[in-house]
């Protein structure tokens, strides 16, 4: 009997332990639940009440949104220059390094890594970046080599070409002035662009513009490949020859007093130069110590200058040389007149003046690109000996144009 009660006691001793465990199971948390079959990676301290890792997925839903809009970019804007050399297709390398680095930034801030992840997260952008890649091809198969952009390069002297294609297809580059072909020259796209540098030399036939902005030569750049033409003007960077130059002055001189008058004293000129293209219209003229002629436009060139001053007793010269219109030791003649004499001096009148009258300040201009012009427009007339020898410097003469 004392056995059946004893065997009675440990069925009822089990049932309440095994009770006991099942209660416990069934006490476990959601939140321990969740923990214990969330994958790794996506649930941390960070968790909400869903069970994901916000933190985690606002790096990655932001870097995905950026990688996106750097694929379009980078395949479907690529021709636009942005400055310089720089297209929004040099940001490729870049943008998926960066863009990768963001999508795992959350591990990366704190420094757990998993290697698995990261390889595996690295293989997904570049095969997103191939998908991208090849439906940008497919979207352009059948589109030949596009023109992207023509500078001018004021080292070189020639203009840089960049183009845009298909990595190996083959292409024809012609430079035409007026419509006719001037230079030609073949190549082909690497990855998907290519550069050429061609010299001013090798197609130069004047300015693009007179100084109305009149058409005077048309400059164009024409691609050909597979049968297809693309094709840009450049007229715009090709004014580089300059045809007119004038000078004006401002006369120098002390006023010497006495009991009974008042005398000028002349000690020289100040010379001023202005440089650029005069056609059609540029004219000089010098009134009253003053410029009132039709001054050219100024334009970025190359050219040397030699000015002489003719008419005197001597033959004082300048010589000046400009690149892209800027004349060391001078200033920048592509903007307006320069002063000949950048240290504050002047022209002395023992210099140049020799008795009353008409004084041409010849200049010879020769191009980089271009002719040589000599201009003797300027021409002034100066009255210092009759204005020195009277005593009422109310009836002096100013300087005018001869």
């Amino acid at each position: 009997m004392s056995g059946l009660l004893d065997k009675a006691k440990k069925v009822a001793e089990d049932s309440e332990t095994k009770a006991t465990e099942e209660e416990k199971i069934e006490k476990k948390t959601a939140k321990e639940v969740k923990a214990d079959l969330a994958p790794t990676g996506f649930l941390d301290s960070n968790e909400n009440s869903t069970g994901l890792n916000m933190t985690a997925l606002k790096f990655q839903l932001g870097a995905a949104a950026g990688f996106l809009i750097t694929m379009i970019l980078v395949f479907f804007v690529d021709t636009v220059v942005l400055f310089g050399d720089i297209t929004f297709d040099d940001f490729l390398v870049p943008g998926l390094i960066v863009w990768w680095l963001v999508f795992n930034g959350d591990e990366l801030r704190k420094q757990e890594f998993e290697l698995k992840k990261l390889a595996i997260s690295a293989g997904c952008f570049l095969l997103v970046t191939g998908m991208v890649a090849g439906v940008a091809m497919f979207s352009t198969a059948g589109s030949g080599v596009s023109v992207g952009s023509i500078d001018y390069d004021a080292d070189s002297d020639s203009i840089d070409l960049r183009l845009y294609g298909q990595k190996g297809m083959e292409y024809t580059i012609e430079v035409l002035v007026d419509g006719e072909v001037e230079y030609t020259e073949e190549g082909t796209i690497s990855i998907d662009k290519a550069n050429h540098e061609i010299d001013l030399d090798e197609f130069w036939d004047g300015n693009s513009e007179d100084m109305d902005g009149k058409k005077l030569v048309e400059y164009e750049i024409r691609v050909t490949s597979d049968g297809i033409e693309d094709s840009m003007t450049f007229n715009d960077i090709m004014n580089r020859e300059v045809d007119t130059a004038f000078v004006k002055v401002l006369e120098e001189y002390d006023i010497v007093s006495s009991q009974d008058s008042n005398k000028k004293e002349y000690k020289g000129i100040f010379v001023w130069m202005l440089v650029g293209m005069g056609n059609p219209g540029a004219s000089f003229d010098f009134d009253g110590g003053v410029f009132t002629g039709q001054t050219p436009m100024p334009i970025e060139s190359d050219w040397d200058a030699t000015v002489r001053v003719l008419g005197g007793n001597t033959v004082p010269p300048y010589e000046i040389s400009a690149d892209e219109g800027y004349a060391d030791g001078y200033g920048d003649f592509s903007y307006d007149w320069v002063s000949l004499h950048a240290d504050g001096g002047y022209l002395e009148k023992d210099e140049f003046y020799g008795d009353d009258g008409c004084y041409t300040f010849e200049i010879t201009l020769e191009n980089e690109h271009g002719e040589t012009f000599v201009s003797t427009d300027s021409r002034i007339q100066f009255f210092w000996d009759s204005n020195s020898a009277n005593e009422d410097t109310s009836d002096d003469k100013p300087a005018e144009a001869c």
